[in-house]
C-alpha cells in the first residue's frame, strides 16, 4: 500500500499539469466569454468596436487591432473580476472569385470576377474560430478579441470544402479560383 501512494501522488500531479489550456477569447460577436467565476457573459463586440474607435467602413480593407483592459471597457466584460488586457481585432476583407482555375497569364477584368456574395465564411485565428457573413459585394468583417495580438498570425478562411491561409495583417482583397464560386 505504501508503494502505491507515491505513485498515486505522482499520477495526480502529472494529470493536473498536463491539462490543455482553454482559450478564453470569444470567437465572434455575441459569443459568451468565460468569466473568473465560471459564468459566461455576452460580449457586445460592435459596441466595444465603436468604443475603441475601430469601427470603419466595410470598404476600408485590412487589419486593425487595439489593446484594452476588460474591466475598463465593460460591454459584457466584468468591471471587477478577471481584469486583463485583451486585443480587439478587426479584419475587413473582400472575397471575389474568378471564372478560371490554375495560373493565368492575362490580367483579370471586372467581367472575369464576381463577389462571393451572401456566403457564410468560417475563419480561424490562432486558437479562435468563428463565422462571418459576406454581403452582396463579398465584403466580410472578422471581429474578435483575444489575450494575444493576432498581428502576423495565420488566418484561415473557408467556404464549404475550399480554404486558404494568409497572414492576418496582409489580407485585404482575395480573388479565389472557380471552385470557390460554387461553394455555399
Amino acid at each position: 500500500m505504501m508503494r502505491r501512494f507515491p505513485l498515486l501522488v505522482i499520477f495526480l500531479i502529472a494529470a493536473c499539469t498536463s491539462q490543455p489550456k482553454k482559450e478564453t477569447s470569444a470567437p465572434y460577436p455575441g459569443t459568451p466569454s468565460p468569466q473568473a467565476d465560471g459564468t459566461e457573459a455576452q460580449i457586445d463586440y460592435p459596441a466595444l468596436q465603436r468604443y475603441l474607435g475601430l469601427d470603419r467602413d466595410k470598404t476600408s480593407l485590412g487589419f486593425s487591432e487595439k489593446a484594452f483592459n476588460t474591466c475598463d471597457a465593460g460591454f459584457g466584460f466584468s468591471r471587477s473580476q478577471n481584469c486583463r488586457q485583451e486585443f480587439l481585432t478587426v479584419i475587413n476583407v473582400q472575397l471575389q472569385c474568378r471564372d478560371s482555375e490554375g495560373t493565368i497569364s492575362n490580367i483579370l477584368s471586372d467581367s472575369d470576377i464576381s463577389p462571393l456574395d451572401y456566403r457564410t465564411i468560417r475563419w480561424g485565428l490562432k486558437g479562435i474560430k468563428g463565422t462571418a457573413q459576406s454581403d452582396a459585394d463579398g465584403f466580410v468583417q472578422i471581429l474578435t478579441s483575444s489575450r494575444n495580438s493576432q498581428r502576423g498570425q495565420r488566418i484561415r478562411l473557408a467556404i464549404g470544402n475550399e480554404f486558404l491561409y494568409m497572414r492576418s495583417h496582409e489580407i485585404t482583397k482575395v480573388i479565389t479560383p472557380r471552385p470557390w464560386c460554387n461553394q455555399r
